[in-house]
C-alpha cells in the first residue's frame, strides 16, 4: 500500500514540472508591447481627416478678410449674448464698484465660413484662429478694469459649424461701476449693472440681443458675505451718442445688504451706551464724580463709534439711516450729561440755608461789653447781627466830645482790674442783636421743581424716547 502512494506523488511531480503556470506581473500585462504596430484602417481614416481639417481651415483663412465685417454693405450682422455668472465679490460702497468673473459666449454667423462636408459639422479651434478671422469688438462700457484669464493657457475657445455660425467664449474678471445710493444704509438694496456694447460699429453694423430668455445665469454657489443676491434681469436698448446709435445690453443685479454685522457691531454697542449712561439718573445727587464719569465717558464713546463708523464710509453730504440713528445716540447720552447739570443747578437755587449775613454795627454814645445772647447762638453760627445806631448827632461840638473822653478815661480807672493790670479794652462799639434774615426762594418755574423730581422724570423718560424711536426707526427703513 505504502508503495502505490509513493508512485502516485512521483507522478504528480512529473506532470507539474513539464507543465509549470503561467505567471506574468503587472508591469508585463500593462506595459506589454502590441503584438502588431501595423498601422490599420482606422488609424489611416483619422490621418485622412486631419489632412482634411487642415487643408479645410487653410481654405477658409485664405478666402477670409478679418478687416470686414460679413454681410458688409448689406443689413447689420447680429450679435448674440450669454452671460454664466461664476462668482461675485468685491461689491465695495466706498468705491462704488463690483467685480464678476464670468463666462462671456457671442454667436454670430458669418458666410464666408461655411462649408459642404460630410465629415465634420463642427470644429473647436485653438485660440490662434481668432486672429484670423472677423470678431465683434465688443466691451464694457461701465467697466473699471478688466481682464483675461490665462493659467495654464487662454480661458478661450472658437467654434465654426458648416452652416458659417461662430461660436467664441471667454472667460473674464469684469470690475463694473456701480452707482450706490446710501441714503438707507446699511439697510440698502442696490442695483448693479453689467453693459454690453460695440465700441466701433453702430447700429448700421452690428445689433446685439441676448441669446434666449435666460442668457444671462448666475451659478448656484455664488455667494456674498455682506450681501445676498436677488434677482436679475436684462435688456436690450439703442443709446445715442455724439458718434451715432449703438446698441447695448444691459444685466441688472439686485444685492440686499445683510444687516448682522452692522447689528454686532454698531446698534446693539451704541443701544449700550445709551443705557449705560442711564444709570446715573439711579445714582445720589450728591456722588458728582460718579455722575460726571459717567456721562462724560459715555458722550466721547459715542463720539469714537461715530468717528470709526464713518471713515469706512464713502464721504457723502446726506444723510444716512445710520447717521440718524447714531446721531439720536448721541443726543441722548449728551442729554443724560445735561440732566445731571440742570439737577446741579436746582439744588443750587432750592437750597434752605442761605450763608451768613455780614455783621452790622452800630456807633453809639454809652460803653459797654458786645456779649451774645444765646437764643442768637447756634452751633458754629453766630446770628448776632446788629444795627449801630447813631444817637449822637455828627453836628455835637467837640466839647462834649472831650467830656465823654474823660468819662472814658474815668470809668477805665474805675474798672480796674484788680489784678493790677490795666483794662486795654475799648468799648466804643456796641452790639444789638437782630435775628436772621429769612431765605424767600422765587416764585418762578424753576422755584417749583425739585432735583428729585428732575432724576424721577428722567428715569421713565429717556427708556420711553428710545423705544419709541427704535420702533420709527425700524418700521421706517425696513420698508423702504
Amino acid at each position: 500500500m505504502a508503495t502505490w502512494i509513493l508512485l502516485s506523488i512521483f507522478l504528480i511531480g512529473v506532470v507539474i514540472t513539464e507543465h509549470p503556470p503561467l505567471m506574468k506581473s503587472d508591469k508585463l500585462i500593462e506595459y506589454a508591447p502590441q503584438a502588431s504596430t501595423e498601422p490599420t484602417l482606422g488609424d489611416q481614416s483619422n490621418e485622412n481627416l486631419e489632412n482634411n481639417v487642415t487643408r479645410l481651415l487653410d481654405k477658409l483663412i485664405a478666402s477670409h478678410d478679418r478687416r470686414i465685417r460679413p454681410n458688409y454693405g448689406g443689413p447689420p450682422i447680429e450679435v448674440n449674448i450669454t452671460a454664466h455668472v461664476t462668482t461675485i465679490s468685491a461689491v465695495s460702497e466706498v468705491s462704488m464698484d463690483y467685480t464678476l468673473d464670468l463666462y462671456l459666449r457671442q454667436i454670430w454667423k458669418d458666410p464666408r465660413l461655411a462649408w459642404e462636408s460630410d465629415v465634420e459639422d463642427s470644429l473647436t479651434i485653438g485660440i490662434d484662429m481668432v486672429k484670423t478671422i472677423w470678431t465683434p469688438d465688443t466691451f464694457f462700457p461701465n467697466e473699471k478694469k478688466s481682464f483675461f484669464h490665462e493659467a495654464t493657457s487662454h480661458n478661450s475657445f472658437l467654434r465654426i459649424d458648416s452652416h458659417g455660425n461662430v461660436l467664441r467664449s471667454i472667460r473674464l474678471t469684469v470690475t463694473a461701476n456701480c452707482p450706490m445710493s446710501l441714503h438707507t444704509f446699511p439697510l440698502d438694496r442696490q442695483e448693479c449693472a453689467l453693459e454690453v456694447e460695440s465700441y466701433g460699429y453702430s447700429t448700421k453694423d452690428i445689433i446685439y440681443h441676448w441669446h434666449g430668455t435666460n442668457a444671462v445665469t448666475i451659478d448656484e454657489n455664488v455667494h456674498l458675505a455682506h450681501f445676498t443676491i436677488g434677482e436679475h434681469y436684462h435688456i436690450e436698448r439703442t443709446i445715442s451718442l455724439s458718434t451715432g446709435n449703438y446698441s447695448r445690453l444691459t444685466a441688472y443685479f439686485m444685492f440686499k445688504r445683510n444687516i448682522g454685522f452692522y447689528l454686532i457691531q454698531i446698534y446693539f454697542p451704541s443701544s449700550l451706551i445709551v443705557v449705560i449712561s442711564w444709570v446715573s439718573f439711579w445714582l445720589n445727587r450728591e456722588a458728582v464724580q460718579a455722575r460726571v464719569a459717567i456721562g462724560v465717558t459715555t458722550v466721547l464713546t459715542m463720539t469714537t463709534l461715530m468717528t470709526s463708523t464713518n471713515a469706512s464710509l464713502p464721504k457723502v453730504s446726506y444723510v444716512k439711516s445710520l447717521d440718524v440713528f447714531l446721531g439720536v445716540c448721541f443726543f441722548i447720552v449728551f442729554a443724560s450729561l445735561l440732566e445731571y447739570a440742570a439737577i446741579g443747578y436746582l439744588m443750587k437755587r432750592n437750597r434752605s440755608v442761605p450763608a451768613a449775613s455780614p455783621v452790622q454795627y452800630y456807633e453809639t454814645e454809652e460803653f459797654f461789653e458786645v456779649q451774645c445772647h444765646p437764643k442768637y447762638v447756634k452751633g458754629a453760627i453766630n446770628y448776632c447781627d446788629g444795627v449801630l445806631k447813631r444817637e449822637a448827632s455828627r453836628k455835637k461840638s467837640r466839647n462834649r466830645r472831650d467830656s465823654s473822653m474823660k468819662n472814658y478815661q474815668n470809668n477805665n480807672i474805675h474798672h480796674r482790674p484788680s489784678d493790677g493790670h490795666v483794662d486795654q479794652r475799648i468799648p466804643l462799639l456796641s452790639m444789638v442783636p437782630m435775628p436772621p434774615i429769612p431765605f424767600k426762594p422765587q416764585n418762578g418755574a424753576w422755584g417749583k421743581v425739585r432735583p428729585a423730581q428732575v432724576d424721577l422724570f428722567s428715569r421713565f423718560a429717556f427708556p420711553i424716547f428710545f423705544v419709541i424711536f427704535h420702533i420709527i426707526y425700524w418700521t421706517y427703513y425696513i420698508n423702504q
